[in-house]
């Protein structure tokens, strides 16, 4: 495996990232101004702008290997008998995993992790403890420390409902250091990836939740987003100055989720693994924001 070499910025030299061709205007301390062709100009981190470059780099240079994997995967895959998951089943929704089979990986699991469509990463998934909850993870990414930490797509049920989503996890000041939070973090400071994000949570009708302590649902709306409780005012702002207000020695995870009610989750029959899929592929920039580094 080809090692990508160390990028070192330099001012007045021009770089590439996902958005395209910028130059270096200043550098100063562990931040950088910087500014694409069309004129428009954002503060970055240097750290984050030297693991974009390097792993750009990375993927240059080792194509082959990368398509070799996902052709053995594929076949791999297809020699074996796949399962078809017939879709929820009103039972299914409850507090408890009796008499349930729906987080089998040889049922939702396969249904969903087959319809990712991602050469980079090798999806598979996980019961979570005795929970009605399922876990999504690259499969080396999974095998890092701190699995408690660790960015996930997830799907869960309750006696009313079916969520899914993409997790990600801050711990409190003592915990465990989650690398994966810190990432995401820098991605999301990035002005053109937070209204990446915001887009999409409207597109999809997303909810965002930080969970533990709680602060409520965030609902995402034009350049910013807002609480979803009715008959106050709303608060609206960035969702990184929401989570600047949970104080940093408290831990929690933000949650940013799809809801469909019982009825129509269960009368989705078999196609409900290729809708869960459809949401996680257009979410695959955050979980690769994530745990690049």
């Amino acid at each position: 495996m080809n090692e990508p070499e160390e990028i070192k910025f330099k001012v007045d030299e021009e770089y590439k990232n996902e958005k395209g061709v910028f130059k270096v205007i200043s550098i100063h301390r562990g931040n950088m101004l910087i500014r694409w062709k069309n004129g428009e100009e954002i503060r970055t981190k240097v750290d984050l702008q030297r693991r974009i470059a390097q792993r750009r780099q990375w993927e240059k240079d080792n194509p082959p290997k990368a398509k070799t994997a996902a052709k053995t995967s594929r076949k791999s895959t297809s020699t074996k008998k796949k399962a078809v998951f017939p879709g929820f089943v009103p039972t299914d929704f409850k507090k408890s995993v009796a008499r349930t089979n729906w987080r089998s990986r040889s049922q939702l699991g396969t249904a969903v992790t087959q319809k990712i469509e991602t050469g980079r990463f090798e999806f598979n998934s996980w019961a979570f403890g005795y929970k009605p909850e399922m876990h999504v993870q690259d499969i080396k990414h999974r095998k890092r420390a701190g699995t408690d930490y660790q960015t996930r797509f997830f799907i869960r049920v309750d006696s009313k409902a079916l969520y899914y989503g993409f997790r990600v996890a801050r711990p409190d000041e003592t915990g465990d250091e989650s690398t994966d939070w810190e990432t995401f973090t820098e991605w999301l400071d990035q002005q053109e990836n937070g209204q990446m994000l915001n887009e999409l949570a409207i597109k999809d009708n997303l909810t965002c939740r930080l969970i533990d302590p709680s602060s409520g649902n965030l609902m995402g709306s034009e350049y910013d987003w807002h609480t979803d409780e009715t008959g106050q005012a709303q608060d609206k702002k960035s969702l990184t100055a929401f989570i600047n207000d949970v104080p940093e020695t408290k831990p929690f995870d933000l949650e940013l989720s799809a809801t469909i009610d019982k009825d129509n989750a269960v009368a989705c029959g078999s196609e409900i693994g290729a809708n869960i899929a459809q949401l996680f592929n257009r979410m695959v920039p955050l979980y690769q924001a994530a745990v690049t580094h």
